[in-house]
């Protein structure tokens, strides 16, 4: 068995796919993953949509300047949330992504997240839209690119312990 720590240690965010799709069953270990993340009020407000119509995988890819890697991903998992479910639903989308990005480690699958959701505006939102049907009640958060990873990143620089924890009372 991987220890959790070791899983959180070596994720990094992969945006170099092989063109080898995985079995559609590990895409949805990773979406099963994202659900016993913990929300408010156990309010669960996450959906996904696997994507891996390779002409709407490319589409989507364009939705802003930092998610041009998604047009290579085998899949994409696009990340939705119920806003009236929870007042905490940003917060509990985290949870959700950071459980399906950990999954996906642990299965061997390499994933980047390209951000939707803009507080700002629904421009991103509205061009996800209209590639994919998405009820109109439905937050776009996320695209996730995921598949088998085609590069090893660097290890990740963190601060310390004694960097982070600023006191101990």
């Amino acid at each position: 068995m991987q220890d959790i720590l070791e899983i959180i240690k070596t994720r990094r965010s992969i945006r170099k796919f092989k063109q080898e799709s995985p079995p559609e069953d590990l895409i949805k270990k990773c979406i099963e993953a994202a659900l016993y993340a913990p929300s408010s009020m156990n309010s669960q407000p996450w959906y996904f949509v696997i994507v891996k119509d390779r002409t709407k995988i490319k589409e989507i890819a364009k939705v802003q300047k930092f998610t041009k890697f998604l047009e290579n991903a085998p899949y994409i998992i696009v990340a939705l949330a119920d806003e009236k479910r929870s007042k905490h639903w940003l917060e509990d989308m985290g949870c959700s992504l950071m459980a399906l990005l950990l999954e996906a480690h642990s299965l061997g699958l390499g994933a980047c997240w390209g951000a939707v959701y803009n507080p700002d505006n629904k421009d991103r939102e509205n061009y996800i839209r209209q590639i994919i049907d998405i009820p109109e009640n439905l937050r776009i958060i996320s695209c996730i690119g995921i598949g088998y990873p085609d590069e090893i990143p660097h290890p990740k620089k963190v601060k310390t312990l004694e960097e982070a924890i600023i006191k101990i009372i």
